[in-house]
C-alpha cells in the first residue's frame, strides 16, 4: 500500500485531534502494522507541543514484550514512553497519556481495551496494530484459545468479536481503518470547532488539584458532611473516566488534614479497585505538606495514616462489618444491596460511588436496586451527586463513542410494560449473537446490565467467541424480556474424570467438577447438560412468573436434544433459592467459603431429564445434606439458617429414626422439663438431622421454627444470638415447645416411644 496515503491519513487524524482537543482513533491492518504505526506517532509528535507521553501495551511471552524493541527503536527522543503487559492493563487506570499504541496480533482482551482506551487525554490518539486480516481472522489470540472447552477444540472457536471489532471501525466519524492488503481506508473527516477542558475554579491545595467543577463539588460536599448529625449518605453516579475515585481519595486527604476522622473505612468490589482513590488520597496529604506511614500488599497501598487518621481498605463484607464514622465504597454497583445497607447501618456518613456506563458498568440497576430505596429511606440525609464531565476529554468525544457502541457499555433494555404484553404471542428462542440485530444485541446485554450481575468487556467476548456458550432470549415484538446465557457442560471421558479426582479443573465444566472432586462421582462427567450461566428478567416484568416460563422452555429444549440434566451456580440467598426450588431444582453443592465481596456461599443445583440421571442425583442430594448437616457447626457456621434451611428442604429420603435408649429418656426429661437442653442436645440433633434428611408430605415445623433449630443445635449458636436474631424473649420455653410438637409427630405417624 503506498505509504503516503498512510502517512495523509494518519496527519489528518492527528491534527483533527489537536485541533479539536477529542481523540481520534487509527486501526492500521497488515503485515508491520505495528513498526508503521510506532513510526508514525512521531509525526504526531512533531506536531504537538512539549513533549509526547505514549502508553505502549502488548502480551508477554517468555518474560519479553512482543514487540517493544520495534518500538523502542522508532521512537524519538521528544517522546516518553510507558511499557505495560496486557495483564497488568487495570495498573494503568487512574493514568493519562496522549497516546495508546496497542497490538492485537497475539492477544486482545475486551477488558483491557476498556482500560486502556479511557487512559488517552483530550488531543490525543488511540493506535491499533492488527496482522493481516486474512491471518488474523483465521488464528486465535491468548483469550481466544483459553475459551476451549473439552470436548470441543479450537477449531470451534468462533470469530465474531474480531468482526464486531472490524465492522465496529467502519462509517464513523474520528474513526480510520486502514486496511493495507486491500489498499482501502475508511473514515469520516470530523472538523469541528475547538473543545478544550474547561479548567476547574478551584482554590486551595486540594481543591485546585481538582480537574472539573463536579469534582469539587464531590470534595465540599464530603467536607461539609463529615461531622454531620445524624446520618447521612452521599451517592456519586458517574460514567467512567469522570474522576469520581480521584475526587474521593482528594476528599479524604482534606477529612485527614482537618482532624476530621479517626479511622475512614474504604472498600471496593477488590482491592485493586480501590487504587486509584489511594492515589489521589497520597497526593492530597503531599500537597497538604502532610506526613503519612504506608502499609501495602502485593504492591498495593491498604493502609494510610497520617497524625490520628487512618484510611484502610476493607473488603466489601468486612467494610460491613466494622465500625466506623465514615465509610467509602467505591464501584458500590458492583457489591450487593444487602452489604450495601449494612455498610450503612455500621456508618454515620456513608459515601457511594459507582460507574453507571463504563468498563465497570451497571447501567440503572445501582438506580433501581439500591438508590431508590436510599431516597425513600426514613432519618437519613441523601445527597446524589451526577458526573457527567470527562476529565481527560471533552464530552461527545468520538473515541468514547465507539468504545462504548464497540462493547456496548450504554446498552440498555427495551421499554416494556407487562400491560402491552400478549403472552401467546411470547416467542423463546435462540439468538446467533454475531448476526443479531445490533438492537436486539443492545436490548439482550442491557438486561443483564440491569440484573444482578457485574458485566465486564470480557463477558461480550466470551458471548461473541466460546464455542461452547449459547444464548436465548425470551421475546415479545422485538423486545427482549428475558435474557438467558448457556454453558454446555459434561461429556468428558474416563480419564478426564480420573484427573478430576487428583484436582484438575477441565475448563468450562464447573458443575461436573464439583461433583466429581468434592463427591467422588466420577459418573457424572460423561452426563450431558446445560449450565446455566445468567438468567434475567426485564426489570419492568420481574415477578410475572417469565423467568419460570423459560426454565421450562429449556427445560424441553434440553430433553429434544437428548441432555441428561440443566443447572446453575449463584450466590445463595433465601429468594434466588426459592425461586430455583420452586422450579423443580435440587440443591447438590455448597462452596466451603464465602465469596469476599458479596459474602456469599456459591450453590449449584441441578434438575434431571432422565431417570439415569435421576438416581445419580438422588444419591447426589443426599451426600450433600449429609455433608451440610455435619458441617453447619463449623465450615458453615455463619451461614444464614435460612439458606441452610432451603438447602436442606427438597427431600425424598426415607430414613428411620434411630436413638438409643439413654437419648429417648433424657428427650422425655427435657421434655417434661426435669432436663435442660444442655443434658439433651446429642438427642435433639439427631432427631433434627433425621427431620431434614427424610422426606416429607407435609412438614410439621413453620419456616421460621426450622430457622430456629437450625440455628440454635445444628450451628450451635447460644442463646442470646438467637434472642437477638429471632426477637424473642424466651428462647428456652419456645425451643422446648418446638421440639415438643416435633416428637408428638414422630410418636403418632412413626412410632416412636420415648
Amino acid at each position: 500500500m503506498n505509504q503516503k496515503i498512510i502517512e495523509e491519513t494518519f496527519d489528518r487524524a492527528s491534527l483533527e485531534a489537536l485541533k479539536s482537543g477529542e481523540r481520534r482513533l487509527v486501526v492500521v491492518a497488515g503485515e508491520g502494522s505495528l513498526d508503521i504505526l510506532s513510526r508514525l506517532v512521531n509525526r504526531y509528535a512533531e506536531l504537538k507541543e512539549g513533549k509526547t507521553q505514549l502508553l505502549y501495551s502488548n502480551t508477554s511471552i517468555g518474560g519479553e514484550l512482543l514487540g517493544l524493541d520495534t518500538v523502542l527503536s522508532n521512537l524519538e527522543k521528544k517522546i516518553e514512553p510507558t511499557v505495560l503487559d496486557f495483564d497488568d492493563s487495570e495498573e494503568a487506570m487512574g493514568g493519562t497519556w496522549d497516546v495508546l499504541l496497542a497490538d492485537f496480533s497475539v492477544q486482545m482482551r475486551a477488558n483491557d481495551i476498556g482500560r486502556l482506551v479511557e487512559t488517552i487525554k483530550g488531543g490525543g490518539l488511540v493506535l491499533f496494530a492488527v496482522p493481516s486480516l486474512k491471518v488474523w481472522l483465521n488464528t486465535l489470540t491468548i483469550f481466544q484459545k483459553k475459551l476451549v472447552s473439552p470436548p470441543f477444540t479450537e477449531r470451534d472457536v468462533k470469530q465474531a468479536f474480531k468482526r464486531r471489532f472490524i465492522s465496529k471501525l467502519r462509517g464513523r466519524s474520528g474513526v480510520w481503518f486502514i486496511d493495507m492488503d486491500s489498499g482501502s481506508v475508511e473514515g469520516i473527516p470530523r472538523d469541528i470547532a475547538p473543545r478544550f477542558m474547561p479548567k476547574a475554579r478551584g482554590k486551595g491545595p486540594i481543591r485546585s488539584l481538582a480537574l472539573t467543577d463536579e469534582q469539587i463539588k464531590v470534595i465540599d460536599c464530603i467536607t461539609n458532611l463529615a461531622d454531620a448529625k445524624g446520618k447521612n449518605a452521599i451517592v456519586i453516579v458517574a460514567d467512567r473516566g469522570r474522576g469520581k475515585s480521584a475526587a474521593l481519595g482528594l476528599s479524604l486527604a482534606r477529612l485527614v488534614a482537618l482532624g476530621l476522622c479517626k479511622k475512614i473505612v474504604v472498600t471496593a468490589p477488590t482491592i485493586r479497585g480501590a487504587r486509584t482513590l489511594f492515589q489521589f488520597l497520597k497526593l492530597g496529604l503531599e500537597a497538604q505538606g502532610l506526613r503519612f506511614r504506608e502499609i501495602s500488599r502485593d504492591d498495593i497501598t491498604v493502609k494510610i495514616s497520617s497524625g490520628r487518621c487512618s484510611v484502610v481498605y476493607m473488603s466489601p463484607v468486612r467494610a460491613a462489618e466494622a465500625r466506623s464514622r465514615i465509610k467509602v465504597v467505591d464501584e458500590a454497583a458492583s457489591i450487593p444491596t444487602y452489604v450495601l445497607f449494612s455498610i450503612l447501618k455500621t456508618s454515620k456518613l456513608a459515601i457511594f460511588s459507582t460507574t453507571v456506563h463504563g468498563y465497570e458498568g451497571a447501567g440503572r440497576s445501582f438506580s433501581l436496586r439500591f438508590l431508590e430505596r436510599l431516597r425513600k429511606m426514613r432519618g437519613l440525609n441523601l445527597t446524589e451527586i451526577r458526573m457527567k464531565i470527562p476529565i481527560r476529554y471533552p464530552e461527545g468525544d468520538p473515541v468514547e463513542s465507539w468504545l462504548y457502541d464497540f462493547l456496548l457499555l450504554d446498552a440498555e433494555p427495551a421499554d416494556a410494560r407487562e400491560e402491552e404484553i400478549v403472552r401467546e404471542k411470547l416467542e423463546f428462542s435462540r439468538l446467533d449473537v454475531g448476526k443479531a440485530p445490533e438492537e436486539i444485541l443492545k436490548q439482550f446485554y442491557g438486561i443483564y446490565v440491569l440484573a444482578h450481575y457485574r458485566n465486564r468487556p470480557n463477558d461480550l467476548a466470551l458471548l461473541l467467541d466460546a464455542p461452547h456458550h449459547t444464548v436465548w432470549a425470551l421475546t415479545y415484538d422485538n423486545k427482549v424480556l428475558v435474557s438467558v446465557q448457556l454453558a454446555e457442560e459434561g461429556k468428558l471421558l474416563p480419564a478426564m474424570a480420573e484427573e478430576m479426582l487428583r484436582g484438575w479443573e477441565p475448563p468450562g465444566h464447573m458443575i461436573p467438577n464439583r461433583m466429581v472432586l468434592h463427591y467422588g462421582f466420577k459418573d457424572f462427567a460423561r452426563l450431558w447438560g446445560w449450565r446455566i450461566v445468567r438468567i434475567a428478567t426485564h426489570p419492568s416484568l420481574q415477578g410475572k412468573g417469565l423467568g419460570s416460563l423459560v426454565l421450562r422452555e429449556l427445560e424441553q429444549k434440553a430433553v429434544d436434544r437428548g441432555m441428561d440434566w440443566i443447572g446453575a451456580g449463584f450466590g445463595a440467598s433465601p429468594r434466588l433459592l426459592n425461586f430455583w426450588l420452586k422450579n423443580g431444582f435440587i440443591p447438590i453443592h455448597i462452596s466451603p467459603s464465602r465469596n469476599p465481596t458479596s459474602g456469599e456461599f456459591s450453590v449449584f443445583v441441578l434438575k434431571p431429564l432422565n431417570e439415569r440421571t435421576k438416581k445419580m442425583v438422588e444419591g447426589m442430594s443426599f451426600e450433600f445434606k449429609n455433608r451440610l448437616l455435619g458441617s453447619l457447626h463449623d465450615v458453615y457456621f455463619s451461614l444464614s439458617p435460612s439458606v441452610a434451611r432451603l438447602l436442606l428442604t427438597p427431600s425424598s429420603f426415607k430414613t428411620k429414626l434411630r436413638l438409643s435408649m439413654s437419648q429417648r429418656r433424657r428427650l422425655k426429661g427435657y421434655l417434661q422439663g426435669t432436663h435442660t437442653y444442655e443434658m439433651t442436645a446429642d438427642a435433639i440433633r439427631t432427631l433434627l438431622q433425621h427431620y431434614f434428611i427424610r422426606g416429607w408430605d407435609v412438614r410439621p415445623l413453620k419456616p421460621w421454627e426450622e430457622d430456629l433449630v437450625v440455628a440454635k443445635t445444628l450451628q450451635g449458636r447460644g442463646w442470646d444470638l438467637i434472642r437477638r436474631i429471632f426477637k424473642i424473649d424466651k428462647p428456652l420455653d419456645v425451643y422446648r415447645e418446638i421440639i415438643w410438637r416435633l416428637v408428638r409427630h414422630y410418636v403418632q405417624k412413626e412410632g416412636l416411644t420415648l
